[in-house]
């Protein structure tokens, strides 16, 4: 189950986040991109609500990897994903078929919310990370396995533009939701 934060908000204080990116996928609930940044900068803030928002999709079979740009300043960046690392109880790894992305950015130093906005993935890009983390879901996980293909992928592309160009299955430009959508 994803955390539900607004602007200024303080996550669990007693939780000490890693800087890095975190990306939860449940069935009923918006895909959630929480980015931890210590002392973030306030075009690194900025950025999180300003266009365009790209993302990309690889399927490592054993994990997969979310690209992501957000804002027209800041470089490609990636966080990976395996349904097989969220608790049973926590809900169904997946894309529903409305496929918002709520994107978080925290400052892992303090846990207050930062900036928060909602985007929408095309369908055609949702359906293929659906099917993905369908097909992950369905495969026994296996740690070593879901190690070696991380380990591979970032071997064999040692950049997020690597992976962009010589091994996503999709991208694409998410659409700014509306307070009124």
């Amino acid at each position: 189950m994803h955390a539900v934060v607004d602007v200024g908000s303080q996550l669990n204080p007693d939780i000490s986040w890693p800087e890095g990116a975190a990306l939860s996928m449940f069935a009923g609930e918006p895909v959630q991109l929480m980015l931890f940044l210590s002392h973030p900068h306030e075009l690194e803030i900025q950025a999180v609500s300003t266009p365009p928002t790209q993302f990309a999709w690889v399927d490592g079979e054993e994990v997969g990897l979310l690209l992501y740009r957000l804002g027209p300043l800041l470089t490609w960046s990636f966080t990976a994903y395996s349904p097989h690392l969220f608790d049973p109880a926590d809900g169904l790894p997946g894309v529903d078929a409305d496929p918002l992305v709520q994107i978080v950015l925290v400052d892992c130093d303090t846990n207050v919310v930062k900036a928060l906005h909602t985007v929408r993935w095309p369908t055609d890009f949702a359906a293929t990370v659906r099917a993905s983390v369908v097909k992950m879901r369905e495969t026994p996980f296996h740690q070593i396995a879901y190690d070696h293909a991380l380990a591979a992928l970032h071997r064999r592309f040692p950049t997020p533009e690597d992976l962009i160009v010589d091994r996503a299955e999709a991208s694409c430009t998410a659409t700014p939701v509306t307070d009124g959508e």
